[in-house]
């Protein structure tokens, strides 16, 4: 798999102290990042989208262990050196080294970013990776 970018994946998970999300950062090294483009024509005029197609290598740089969904709702607030893949997280190009409250931080700071909307665990065959969807 040829590899282009370096990705921040911003997991959340709820906090039953403060009530709220909360947001873990996960720097992942060696990434496959694509982003097409879509442009349709409608009753409102043209719209277009961004449509991000991440691919991660089993064997991609990362400080952090892999676990399941259902492994990390688990651990509860207790997710040091864990990242897993979930609807709704966020993933941003490149090395980004703030920590957030909320995705509209990002924003402010001038990153890009897409929120994930679809994730599979293509961890067989001769190229294992998580393949990553999003807008």
């Amino acid at each position: 798999m040829t590899v282009n970018a370096d990705i921040t994946l911003y997991n959340h998970f709820y906090n039953p102290d403060t009530r709220l999300d909360e947001w873990k950062r996960t720097v992942i090294c060696g990434v496959h990042f694509y982003v097409d483009n879509k442009i349709s024509v409608g009753d409102n005029g043209v719209n277009s989208a961004d449509i991000y197609k991440i691919r991660i290598p089993q064997n991609a740089d990362c400080q952090s262990e892999y676990v399941s969904e259902d492994e990390w709702m688990a651990c509860g607030c207790d997710v040091l050196g864990k990242w897993t893949l979930q609807n709704d997280d966020i993933v941003v190009r490149g090395i980004c080294r703030l920590d957030i409250e909320k995705p509209a931080d990002l924003k402010k700071s001038g990153w890009k970013y897409c929120k994930i909307t679809s994730w599979s665990d293509n961890r067989f065959g001769g190229l294992p990776h998580w393949r990553i969807g999003g807008v």
